[in-house]
């Protein structure tokens, strides 16, 4: 499927990019105050969360800007109704940031000396919400988990994993490249921005359906998740499994993949079929709502 560009003139040699100031959502003309009213049993309270971070390692390093803002939306359309309240705050990670992270975020030590994100704010905001949404929630979580008791118990989605970008013809799931397809961009790689970004484009409609793109984000993530464990996979079946998008775990030893649990039996036929030869010889093990992307 070929996408249509957003901003490409008329010959189609050239594409206007605007750049993304705040977050300018077009709510539906429906959602008057004496619509919600009437209709508080569609309204959801959903929150957007982008954290920057010291590194990639979830365990050892450190968050050093959080950017969070929340929406309401109609459950049953996924219309996005308002923006609510918005949190952004540095934190001071106790050791210099290293170069690489400080020229892709631009985040210095001078910006976050004696910064410290207030987690009780967080909390309070991510209570009020039933969703709390990512574009790569399995790095965001793990990071924010650490710190908040309430994003524990909370359902996460992730718009990287749970929209399937490449059907609708978009060759990178990547927030920046999405956002440019889509027709703007903004300053990647700071907390606010990112999140401002991606509310706003899963506010826009997609091209088939003319449905927002949080329409099907929140379906997937009604959906129950299944771990799917290759162990004891044949070495020489490892370049399948990569290019099925399993993921090597080295301390277990195994490859594994998060699917919905209603395409187990597809994947089961096709790990007997291209890896096993023969009967399944792994396990699956079922992810509660509130446990996916978690560490």
């Amino acid at each position: 499927m070929a996408f249509r560009w957003i901003g490409k003139s008329q010959d189609g040699k050239s594409v206007t990019l605007q750049r993304l100031e705040g977050c300018p959502i077009k709510t539906p003309p429906y959602a008057t105050s004496t619509w919600l009213d009437n209709n508080a049993d569609l309204v959801r309270v959903g929150a957007v969360l982008d954290v920057e971070t010291t590194g990639l390692n979830q365990n050892e390093d450190s968050i050093i800007e959080i950017g969070l803002r929340q929406f309401s939306f109609n459950r049953n359309t996924g219309e996005i109704l308002s923006l609510g309240k918005s949190y952004c705050c540095f934190q001071d990670p106790g050791r210099p940031i290293s170069s690489e992270i400080v020229e892709l975020t631009g985040i210095t030590d001078e910006m976050v000396a004696g910064q410290n994100i207030d987690w009780n704010h967080v909390n309070s905001l991510l209570e009020e919400a039933s969703l709390v949404v990512a574009h790569n929630a399995r790095f965001d979580r793990p990071f924010v988990d650490r710190k908040s008791k309430v994003s524990k118990e909370k359902v996460w989605a992730c718009s990287l994993k749970q929209i399937d970008w490449s059907k609708k013809g978009f060759t990178s799931s990547k927030l920046e490249l999405l956002n440019i397809y889509h027709g703007f961009f903004t300053d990647s790689h700071r907390a606010i921005n990112d999140v401002d970004a991606l509310l706003y484009l899963l506010s826009l409609p997609e091209n088939d359906s003319n449905k927002p793109y949080l329409s099907e984000l929140l379906n997937n993530a009604r959906r129950p998740m299944t771990q799917v464990i290759a162990s004891a996979a044949p070495f020489e079946s490892k370049d399948h499994l990569k290019g099925r998008g399993y993921s090597w775990d080295n301390t277990n030893r195994f490859w594994s993949k998060f699917i919905f649990k209603d395409e187990v039996p597809t994947e089961m036929s096709w790990l007997e079929d291209c890896v096993y030869c023969g009967p399944f010889g792994g396990m699956t093990r079922d992810i509660p709502l509130v446990d996916g992307f978690k560490n």
